[in-house]
Protein backbone atom coordinates (compact mmCIF):
# COMPACT_ATOMS: atom_id res chain seq x y z
CA UNK A 1 0.00 0.00 0.00
CA UNK A 2 1.30 3.44 -0.92
CA UNK A 3 1.78 5.48 2.24
CA UNK A 4 3.11 8.59 0.52
CA UNK A 5 1.12 11.75 1.06
CA UNK A 6 0.59 14.40 -1.64
CA UNK A 7 1.55 17.96 -0.80
CA UNK A 8 1.20 21.17 -2.81
CA UNK A 9 4.46 22.06 -4.48
CA UNK A 10 6.16 25.12 -3.00
CA UNK A 11 6.45 26.34 -6.61
CA UNK A 12 2.70 26.97 -6.73
CA UNK A 13 0.19 29.32 -5.18
CA UNK A 14 -3.49 28.53 -4.85
CA UNK A 15 -6.82 29.78 -3.61
CA UNK A 16 -10.13 28.01 -3.11
CA UNK A 17 -13.26 30.04 -3.84
CA UNK A 18 -16.31 28.08 -2.70
CA UNK A 19 -15.99 24.77 -4.55
CA UNK A 20 -13.49 25.96 -7.15
CA UNK A 21 -9.72 26.06 -6.73
CA UNK A 22 -7.29 28.13 -8.74
CA UNK A 23 -3.65 27.00 -8.96
CA UNK A 24 -1.00 29.43 -10.14
CA UNK A 25 2.38 28.23 -11.44
CA UNK A 26 4.56 31.33 -11.68
CA UNK A 27 7.47 29.43 -13.26
CA UNK A 28 5.22 28.25 -16.11
CA UNK A 29 3.17 31.44 -16.13
CA UNK A 30 -0.04 29.36 -15.98
CA UNK A 31 -3.28 29.48 -14.07
CA UNK A 32 -5.41 26.35 -13.69
CA UNK A 33 -9.03 26.26 -12.55
CA UNK A 34 -10.25 23.02 -11.00
CA UNK A 35 -13.76 21.58 -10.93
CA UNK A 36 -15.36 20.78 -7.53
CA UNK A 37 -13.92 17.24 -7.38
CA UNK A 38 -10.42 18.37 -8.34
CA UNK A 39 -10.72 21.28 -5.92
CA UNK A 40 -11.62 18.94 -3.06
CA UNK A 41 -8.69 16.64 -3.86
CA UNK A 42 -6.39 19.69 -4.03
CA UNK A 43 -7.72 20.90 -0.68
CA UNK A 44 -7.10 17.50 0.92
CA UNK A 45 -3.60 17.14 -0.58
CA UNK A 46 -1.96 18.96 2.32
CA UNK A 47 0.69 16.38 3.19
CA UNK A 48 -1.29 14.85 6.05
CA UNK A 49 -3.33 12.23 4.13
CA UNK A 50 -2.55 9.28 1.88
CA UNK A 51 -4.33 8.83 -1.45
CA UNK A 52 -6.57 6.18 0.15
CA UNK A 53 -7.54 8.57 2.93
CA UNK A 54 -8.37 11.26 0.38
CA UNK A 55 -10.44 8.78 -1.64
CA UNK A 56 -12.38 7.75 1.48
CA UNK A 57 -13.22 11.39 2.20
CA UNK A 58 -14.40 11.89 -1.39
CA UNK A 59 -16.98 9.12 -0.94
CA UNK A 60 -18.49 11.22 1.86
CA UNK A 61 -18.51 14.43 -0.20
CA UNK A 62 -19.64 13.05 -3.57
CA UNK A 63 -21.81 10.16 -4.73
CA UNK A 64 -18.93 7.90 -5.74
CA UNK A 65 -17.78 4.42 -4.76
CA UNK A 66 -14.48 3.92 -2.97
CA UNK A 67 -12.94 2.12 -5.97
CA UNK A 68 -13.98 4.93 -8.33
CA UNK A 69 -12.73 7.57 -5.87
CA UNK A 70 -9.36 5.78 -5.59
CA UNK A 71 -9.03 5.74 -9.38
CA UNK A 72 -9.95 9.42 -9.72
CA UNK A 73 -7.56 10.47 -6.95
CA UNK A 74 -4.68 8.42 -8.41
CA UNK A 75 -5.20 9.79 -11.93
CA UNK A 76 -5.65 13.38 -10.79
CA UNK A 77 -2.62 13.38 -8.48
CA UNK A 78 -0.51 11.68 -11.15
CA UNK A 79 -1.44 14.47 -13.56
CA UNK A 80 -0.60 17.12 -10.96
CA UNK A 81 2.72 15.40 -10.27
CA UNK A 82 3.55 15.35 -13.99
CA UNK A 83 2.85 19.10 -14.12
CA UNK A 84 5.05 19.72 -11.07
CA UNK A 85 2.14 20.87 -8.90
CA UNK A 86 2.40 18.28 -6.13
CA UNK A 87 5.26 16.69 -4.25
CA UNK A 88 5.16 13.64 -2.00
CA UNK A 89 6.04 13.16 1.66
CA UNK A 90 6.53 9.88 3.50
Amino acid sequence: MDQRKPLHSPRTASRVFGQDAVIISPAENTVRMLNPTGSRIWELADGSRTMDEIAALLTQDFEVSLSEARQQVAEFLSDLETRGLVDWVE
